[in-house]
């Protein structure tokens, strides 16, 4: 089946209420193979978002520290079957580690997502802040 381009259509209910509460939903991107790129990092609203079926969706917490958008932007590189933060990146994403539903206003909210915001906004990866973490990296959504 093709997956839907671009962002999912909500009921006008739900739209409102994801407004409202700083949320956006977004599709699924396939992820380039290799290479470096940069992508914005948001809050995984766990609750409202359909990972998995035949028209994944992802939902997305911003962050309340910057009027609901998002965190900061990271830059890495793909490598088989994850994106490897650079450096820089790694540390703004470990500083997370345990502040996420503070910061987004969603208890359930533990995990980052990679969003790519070309000409429209498409997810690519998730991740979990650790703190301890040597290398950070983050799982590809699409495959």
């Amino acid at each position: 089946m093709a997956r839907r381009q671009g962002r999912r259509l909500l009921i006008p209910g739900v739209a409102l209420a994801l407004l409202l509460t700083g949320c956006e939903g977004v599709g699924v991107a396939d992820p380039p193979g290799e290479g470096t790129a940069s992508y914005q990092v948001w809050g995984l609203n766990e609750s409202s978002s359909e990972l998995g079926g035949d028209d994944p969706t992802v939902v997305l917490n911003g962050d309340l520290e910057r009027d609901s958008k998002a965190f900061f932007a990271v830059d890495g590189r793909w490598r088989e079957q994850s994106f490897v933060l650079d450096d820089a990146s790694a540390d703004k994403v470990r500083a997370l580690a345990g502040r996420l539903p503070e910061r987004t206003g969603d208890p359930h909210c533990e995990r980052l997502v990679l969003v790519d915001d070309g000409l429209v906004d498409r997810a690519v990866a998730v991740l979990t802040p650790d703190a301890d973490a040597t290398t950070v990296s983050a799982a590809r959504l699409a495959d």
